[in-house]
């Protein structure tokens, strides 16, 4: 869907203390195949809801929207959120948004890696329903541990779990950057691989051991026999989303300066981009071989990276996708028509 007055008001991300992958944590030649660094842990006493909460003031700081205006606000999140029976979107809107705010929409919103830019598209056609409405924002958390998820291990080394958070605020009629276009696309047929031949049960078996997500996948593909058929639909997905937003924007691949995706291992991000047609370098990869994937919130971390660093200019378009298993896949374009002045948030 295109968008005509829609802005990115507001990006920020928080992110804890990098620690180190080392010299022995995979062997040798997987760890030079995957390239990581580091990876974001957070300390024990930071709740994923602190986080969540850090980001969201900063955005809405850089936004310069009155916290009044937020009409929605659409929590995505990957992993436990800290309670159970427990919507962390509300806890987000009395702490953001004021308890006064009586009319902005809180909702949780768990659609995995994707969760954060579907999450956008929705804010953005809440925005454009209803002309009256003049601002929205999305946040996103996790925090992965032990017992429940193993950061190096349950996925790892193709990519590894980073704690961390972000948040972006849209607003009608002004911000850094115009939101051009977002699409979505879903393959269904798919689910079962992160289900493989595991059992629905009563309760979340998580604090019993880590989640082993190698397994599900071995599970699910020896069920379905043709690996090369899985392959295809996993490749096909995000080059589907990306062209079907850029025919409906009107643009081409080489209108658009630079691409946010979850991070994955260096090896996988390159078979990724060469699908294509771009060059890692076009990427956030500096700043995510450092943090690991962190969640829904990689591709709002890579845009909050970009501008503090001053990696973009006026006219630059950014690419922003989700890839969520289930599988979905979303994407946002968004056109910088002014760089902010942000600096990096330690």
């Amino acid at each position: 869907m295109r968008y005509n007055d829609i802005y990115v008001a507001g990006v920020a991300s928080w992110l804890p203390e990098r620690e180190p992958i080392g010299q022995h944590r995979y062997a040798p030649g997987v760890q030079d195949e995957y390239a990581w660094e580091s990876a974001t842990v957070a300390g024990d006493d930071e709740s994923v809801a602190a986080m969540a909460v850090r980001a969201g003031r900063l955005a809405l700081d850089r936004s310069g929207v009155d916290p009044g205006e937020v009409t929605q606000l659409l929590h995505a999140y990957t992993w436990f959120q800290g309670l159970d029976l427990w919507t962390a979107s509300s806890y987000l809107h009395r702490e953001l948004l004021g308890q006064e705010n009586r009319k902005a929409q809180a909702l949780d919103l768990n659609q995995q890696s994707a969760g954060a830019v579907s999450a956008l598209q929705l804010a953005a056609n809440h925005l454009t329903a209803d002309p009256s409405r003049r601002a929205a924002m999305v946040t996103t958390a996790d925090r992965f541990a032990l017992p429940g998820l193993d950061r190096w291990r349950s996925e790892g080394p193709r990519f590894i779990f980073g704690d961390g958070a972000a948040a972006l605020v849209l607003a009608r009629g002004h911000g850094f950057a115009r939101l051009v276009a977002a699409s979505s696309v879903a393959d269904t047929t798919l689910e079962p691989m992160y289900r493989g031949d595991s059992e629905f049960t009563l309760f979340s078996t998580a604090a019993l051991g880590a989640v082993d997500m190698h397994a599900r996948k071995a599970s699910y593909l020896r069920q379905k026999g043709d690996v090369r058929e899985v392959a295809s639909r996993l490749g096909r997905g995000h080059v589907e989303v990306v062209h079907e937003l850029l025919d409906e924007a009107g643009l081409t691949m080489d209108d658009v300066s630079r691409f946010v995706f979850p991070n994955f291992g260096l090896s996988m991000l390159v078979d990724l981009v060469k699908s294509l047609g771009i060059d890692v370098a076009q990427t956030a990869w500096e700043l995510g071989r450092t943090t690991g994937h962190v969640g829904a919130a990689d591709p709002f971390n890579g845009l909050a990276w970009m501008i503090e660093q001053r990696q973009l200019s006026v006219g630059d378009r950014v690419m922003l996708v989700g890839i969520g298993s289930g599988f979905f896949w979303s994407a946002a374009l968004v056109e910088c028509v002014e760089i902010p002045d942000w600096r990096p948030v330690s």
